[in-house]
């Protein structure tokens, strides 16, 4: 078989498991994320400064396991250490970082906080990008620090001349400098990994992601106000709440559909990180975090994109809410969830997948790897819609032995 037959095959087995056809077998797209880093002999550390070893290690994973898609590196952020360095980044940490919480072996980290603080909520609704500009981005990176200090309002007309004076500010002329320097890094990084992912499809595997979103809800949480804020807002300033999701809505699109129409991917990753169980009530959920994340769902859909929601904690709850989504068009990862009440509510809807425990990898044997495999083929396989991937990731820990056996398991029980 030749590459591009290879690929063609990969491609229609995807393609089948998401129009709610049986394929010839089930496609296989567990999440790797820093097995193969490790396995290969590289650390996270290394490659977060040297994306050669980031290579190196997918590169040997498609060859030794053989999976329908490829993840490639960019979810890892590979290469971009000394570019977050250079920027002063302050909202993630990460591997071989200076002081990093990270342990060499661990993917990055969010800092989670309130960088918006509640009494600011009118200011940003007044002034979005004033907002961000002056406080967010000043917050979070020291290379940006000298923006809190400009001043465009009065820039219009002839009162923009002496406006002009502040860019000679010796801070603002090195803070653009340094931004020029850190733009050229991220294109730079972003376009070898581009290529990479080309190569790989060449070498006869569909790249998985084509871009990834954030639902309006978890920018606010993640990004402005935290868990904790998040949470007593909706409370105490609920209509601020609604209001700031609104206007996240259409750059987050936006930004989505620009990342897509730079490559030739498969699908468009949504994490879902405070929609499952016990963070938020029906009502809640129903209210602030399902109205952003159904109309994403449906306008990449009519831009001809698969949404991947990778549904985080447990989903139980939520899974009436997944039958609003566009039929055979839409792949749903669960990681707690009744695989069983999965299936039966959202699996003649939407492609379904995960379910399958990450642990067994590191904790089990091949014996009852295999025998797990098996009950979750038989229970979720039936009828087709459906994609083989864990209840997480594939992480430094597992087993070369039990990760086998998994593979092995799916092509083994997997055939239609």
């Amino acid at each position: 078989m030749t590459n591009q037959e290879k690929y063609n095959q990969k491609l229609k087995r995807f393609q089948d498991a998401i129009a709610m056809k049986e394929p010839d077998c089930v496609p296989m797209i567990p999440f790797v994320q820093t097995y193969n880093i490790t396995r290969y002999g590289h650390t996270m550390a290394e490659i977060m400064y040297d994306v050669s070893g980031a290579k190196d290690a997918v590169k040997k994973y498609l060859d030794e396991y053989d999976p329908d898609v490829n993840y490639g590196y960019g979810s890892l952020f590979a290469g971009m250490g000394p570019i977050w360095e250079k920027a002063g980044l302050k909202f993630l940490q990460w591997a071989g970082e200076k002081g990093s919480v990270c342990t060499e072996n661990s993917i990055h980290q969010f800092v989670e906080k309130p960088y918006l603080k509640q009494e600011e909520y009118s200011d940003i609704l007044t002034d979005f990008t004033g907002w961000v500009m002056k406080k967010y981005l000043p917050r979070n990176y020291t290379s940006m620090e000298a923006l809190q200090d400009m001043d465009f309002a009065n820039m219009l007309g002839y009162s923009s001349f002496p406006g002009l004076i502040q860019f000679g500010n010796p801070e603002i002329v090195k803070m653009f400098e340094t931004l020029a320097e850190i733009a050229g890094g991220v294109s730079e990084n972003f376009r070898e990994s581009s290529e990479f992912d080309a190569e790989m499809r060449r070498y006869g595997y569909p790249t998985l992601f084509s871009g990834s979103a954030t639902v309006s809800f978890d920018i606010l949480s993640d990004c402005l106000r935290g868990t904790l804020g998040t949470m007593e807002d909706l409370y105490e300033v609920p209509e601020e709440v609604e209001e700031m999701l609104r206007r996240f809505y259409p750059a987050s699109l936006k930004n989505c559909l620009s990342q897509a129409a730079a490559g030739e991917n498969l699908v468009v990753f949504i994490p879902l990180h405070k929609g499952l169980d016990g963070f938020m009530g029906t009502e809640q959920y129903r209210r602030f975090y399902w109205p952003t994340l159904k109309l994403l769902v449906e306008d990449l859909t009519a831009h001809n994109l698969i949404p991947y929601i990778y549904t985080e904690g447990k989903y139980d709850s939520r899974l009436d809410f997944l039958r609003e989504l566009p039929a055979g068009k839409v792949l749903v990862h669960f990681e707690n969830c009744d695989m069983k009440k999965a299936k039966k509510i959202v699996g003649d809807h939407c492609c379904i997948t995960g379910g399958f425990s990450s642990r067994l990898l590191a904790a089990g044997s091949p014996e009852t790897v295999e025998e797990e495999v098996k009950k979750l083929l038989d229970l979720c396989a039936p009828g087709g819609g459906y994609m083989f991937d864990l209840d997480m990731t594939i992480d430094d820990g597992a087993k070369p032995e039990n990760v086998e056996a998994m593979f092995r398991a799916v092509r083994k029980y997997g055939v239609y």
